[in-house]
């Protein structure tokens, strides 16, 4: 005969066993959502992975042309045919993705030239405008006592034309009083000078160090044109091997296609190529400038 304690024992075991049967269907439901949205990344990275594969550009009709051709292709002969499609894909992308980084590069180092010259220019120009601000103060200060000074030489010189003895000794001993301030006053004078001098001479110095070091970027800005030339030619190339291909899938004879089909790869491989090495470059341009960067950061 059950007691009423086990009533309630049976009723806690049946609850407990409730709970852990929720707690385990809970977890198997988290599970298999994790299972789930593992599985959709997957297939998000092979659709991702799909689309950077895809081929040309081929338009509507070609399009269509080239699947009915995978269709009536050997086993063998398809997958050499995908294969390579795959690949003019890929290095088409690589060719568009260098020339996004290459206009990105490019607009930073032209901001980058013209703000640097800029701070060349205005390298220690406080300094500069300090120092002539200090000459001009100083020129200011003293021209009151060279004034006096000329004028008292002016009437010693009167005096002894009109042979006044007395006036002439007063002068004198004015003039001979104001002389060693006047020497000082334009020791001094002469001595800021100087430092201004070579203060914008060293300016000039450095400035011209730095505009040289800047200037170091123009043959490799020369290998920029001619690398675009080169992939305009690439791109005309690739152009040609374009059309050729397409003629050849209307055609619907595998082996041509195929055979244009590599060389459409090869001139895909190599427009993005040329596209890579313009990149190279101005990456190379954009490290001088770093460098003239570091340099006016020393300042």
């Amino acid at each position: 005969m059950n007691t009423v304690e086990d009533h309630h024992s049976m009723d806690g075991a049946t609850s407990f066993g409730s709970v852990r049967g929720r707690t385990r269907r809970g977890f198997i439901t988290r599970f298999c959502i994790a299972l789930l949205l593992v599985a959709s990344v997957g297939s998000m990275h092979l659709f991702t992975s799909a689309a950077e594969a895809a081929g040309p550009d081929l338009g509507v009709t070609a399009q269509k042309s080239w699947e009915a051709l995978l269709k009536k292709a050997d086993a063998q002969t398809k997958a050499s045919l995908q294969q390579t499609y795959q690949k003019v894909g890929t290095w088409t992308t690589q060719e568009q993705s260098w020339e996004q980084k290459i206009k990105t590069l490019h607009a930073a180092n032209t901001a980058e030239l013209s703000r640097l010259r800029q701070e060349i220019r205005k390298t220690d120009e406080a300094k500069l405008a300090a120092q002539a601000d200090t000459l001009k103060r100083t020129q200011t200060r003293y021209e009151p006592m060279f004034t006096l000074y000329t004028t008292v030489n002016k009437q010693l010189a009167a005096a002894r034309a009109a042979k006044n003895k007395e006036w002439t000794a007063a002068l004198r001993a004015q003039a001979d009083t104001l002389k060693p301030a006047v020497q000082l006053a334009k020791a001094d004078i002469r001595i800021k000078k100087q430092q201004l001098a070579d203060a914008r001479k060293r300016k000039s110095t450095e400035d011209k160090r730095l505009r040289t070091m800047l200037a170091s970027a123009d043959p490799i800005k020369k290998q920029i044109q001619t690398g675009k030339k080169q992939a305009s030619l690439s791109k005309e190339r690739y152009a040609n091997a374009l059309k050729l291909f397409k003629q050849n899938i209307k055609a619907g004879q595998p082996s041509r296609v195929l055979s244009s089909l590599n060389q459409l790869s090869s001139a895909a491989e190599k427009w993005a190529g040329s596209k890579q090495n313009i990149h190279a470059l101005e990456q190379k341009v954009a490290d001088i400038y770093l460098k003239v960067k570091k340099e006016l950061a020393k300042k």
